[in-house]
């Protein structure tokens, strides 16, 4: 199974207060979380494993400069990702969603 670490120091690299499964709260936070691997295949053979793999950015801001980090840096380390913004009138958090491959 491909091992998640160069994934996690990537995120750090941006947010050094980045977490796994669960958020640290204040006016902004980054949350990253595994949630599925699916298998590649050729000649009938498992050639890869490739993660799906979700980051949240809840922010505050408008503006806020590791959310745009995180997008440079996940198009700069070539990994294909999903984006979508939402904004969650309940607790004021603009929501930035990256659905990773890797």
């Amino acid at each position: 199974m491909k091992d998640l670490t160069a994934f996690k120091d990537l995120l750090l690299e941006v947010d050094p207060k980045a977490t796994k499964y669960k958020g640290i709260g204040g006016d902004s936070y980054t949350v990253w979380t595994p949630y599925s691997i699916d298998k590649e295949m050729a000649d009938n053979m498992q050639e890869d494993v490739v993660w799906s793999i979700q980051v949240d950015r809840f922010t505050k801001s408008d503006n806020d400069p590791i959310a745009k980090a995180i997008y440079n840096k996940l198009t700069e380390a070539g990994i294909p990702f999903e984006y979508e913004l939402d904004f969650e009138p309940d607790t004021g958090y603009i929501h930035h969603i990256y659905v990773c491959s890797y």
